[in-house]
């Protein structure tokens, strides 16, 4: 029996990961391209063989329902980009999600989850035969499914699910470049949700959640507090005022400080990162958030496309450019950057004759950057339409300790979309137009000499297969034991 058997069925497979199972059990291609997946992906062993989740790794594609509904899905009317999933406390989980549509139709959500158990629902289904794999060996005989499997090795452990609810949604026109969560909400006691959301301009929401003003489809209104547009005579009160912030350059990415909430940093196409300061108040029914420019600075050459903070750090960030280098800042001393990663590049052919097209894109520009938030040296970047992923550490610029080859050997030529480091592990999750979601252990490089490094990986630790290109990916925060996956028009929750 192969997956596309077991699909239509009820399934206990609810995450990504499971001791004792083996990817060569299940059919892992949707299309059923078991030979090319296998020639991709050996299953069978990967570096370290880490005990903690078996000997052997567990390859998912969605799992389903007796009705075809996805568990732990959400769906959406139109094609998902952005997300990023906080947990406040064991019962409050929140996604905020944003569509990606041409035009000026475009949506922000945000989703509340509450998990449950489906430990007895999937005892029912695998005593009636309903979850039966097929053993490697392809008999008809039914072996132990994920949830007995799951009972065995950890007899505390239920099979969780979650239950998305849209609670709070407003309209943006432009498709948003990033999405994130106030991390002060961690800590909080006002029990405010605030979201950041960049696209033309940065915008910060907070969820209404005064009952008085419950909307007639049973949401939250979505409310806007600051407009922070890419210049420093742009209003930045509450809802902003009648400045056309269409000709702003647009902001590209931005990251709100984890250390100081009051600090925020966007990037944008104009070669520049700014710096903004964040005030807030608290006080019920009044909006007297304000926030001004604490500093701006030209980082690159070009535009900047991603901009993070170091871990812990409230003065270091990093930033990625269609110059094609990674470059790091010190808000203490502007004075100087360092360049901790640039391109070799090749001398042109004499035959060649720049276009207008090349002259804007760069081949070798670095898109998106993903700061570890374990270890303030590491950083990692992936280049536009590449499938190579480079860990970068600061104490070694100029050469990446660790590439990871996402084309498996050259199978692929699928481009990697986004990269996530995982909130208290040094793994890194990537997505990429190969419908492919993958997390790999980075193992701690010991610093060497610049001739020493080059360390390549090509064998992810865990794989989850889609039938879409996935555009992003998110950790729960803080935990880590969930993946939030962005597939066409759905969010998938993975439990690790």
């Amino acid at each position: 029996m192969d997956w596309q058997q077991l699909r239509p069925k009820r399934s206990s497979l609810s995450g990504i990961s499971h001791p004792g199972a083996s990817y060569n059990s299940y059919q892992l291609s949707p299309n059923g391209a078991q030979a090319q997946m296998n020639q991709r992906l050996n299953y069978g062993a990967f570096p370290g063989d880490d005990k903690r989740l078996g000997s052997n790794m567990y390859f998912q594609s969605g799992p389903a329902l007796a009705n075809n509904a996805r568990v732990s899905y959400y769906s959406c009317q139109h094609p998902l980009f952005c997300a990023d999933w906080i947990s406040v406390d064991p019962s409050n989980d929140w996604v905020v999600l944003s569509s990606f549509r041409e035009g000026y139709q475009n949506r922000v959500q945000v989703v509340h989850g509450s998990m449950y158990t489906t430990k007895e629902e999937n005892e029912e289904d695998d005593r009636e035969g309903s979850s039966g794999i097929a053993s490697p060996t392809g008999s008809d005989e039914s072996t132990p499914s994920a949830d007995e499997i799951r009972a065995k090795d950890s007899p505390s452990c239920s099979n969780g699910a979650f239950d998305w609810t849209n609670v709070a949604e407003t309209a943006v026109e432009y498709p948003l470049t990033n999405v994130q969560w106030d991390p002060q909400m961690h800590t909080s006691t006002h029990g405010e949700l605030r979201l950041g959301a960049s696209s033309e301009v940065l915008r910060l929401y907070k969820v209404d959640q005064d009952p008085d003003k419950l909307k007639l489809d049973g949401s939250f209104p979505l409310v806007q507090t600051h407009l922070l547009a890419n210049n420093s005579t742009a209003n930045t009160g509450s809802n902003g005022d009648a400045h056309d912030i269409n000709t702003f350059p647009p902001v590209t990415s931005f990251d709100w400080n984890k250390t100081d909430s009051s600090i925020i940093i966007t990037s944008s196409v104009d070669t520049t990162c700014t710096v903004w300061d964040l005030n807030r108040s608290h006080s019920k029914g009044k909006d007297k958030d304000t926030a001004h420019v604490k500093t701006q600075l030209i980082a690159h050459d070009s535009e900047v496309f991603d901009v993070k903070f170091l871990h812990q750090s409230t003065n270091i960030f990093a930033s990625v450019s269609n110059d094609g280098s990674m470059r790091v800042f010190d808000l203490r001393s502007l004075e100087h950057s360092t360049i901790i990663y640039e391109p070799t590049r090749a001398p042109p052919l004499a035959s060649s004759v720049p276009n207008t097209a090349q002259a804007q894109y760069n081949p070798q520009a670095l898109l998106k950057l993903s700061t570890s938030n374990i270890d303030q040296h590491t950083l990692a970047t992936v280049g536009v339409n590449s499938n190579q992923v480079l860990i970068i550490d600061m104490r070694m610029p100029g050469l990446p300790v660790v590439k990871l080859d996402c084309s498996f050997g050259g199978m692929s030529q699928a481009a990697v979309n986004t990269i996530q480091w995982h909130p208290a592990k040094n793994w890194l999750a990537t997505a990429g137009d190969d419908c492919q979601a993958l997390v790999w252990d980075i193992h701690p490089q010991n610093p060497t000499k610049a001739s020493d490094v080059g360390n390549v990986m090509d064998t992810p630790m865990l794989a989850y297969q889609d039938e879409l290109e996935v555009n992003n990916v998110c950790w729960r925060q803080d935990a880590g034991d969930w993946l939030g996956v962005i597939s066409g028009k759905g969010f998938q929750a993975l439990q690790v």
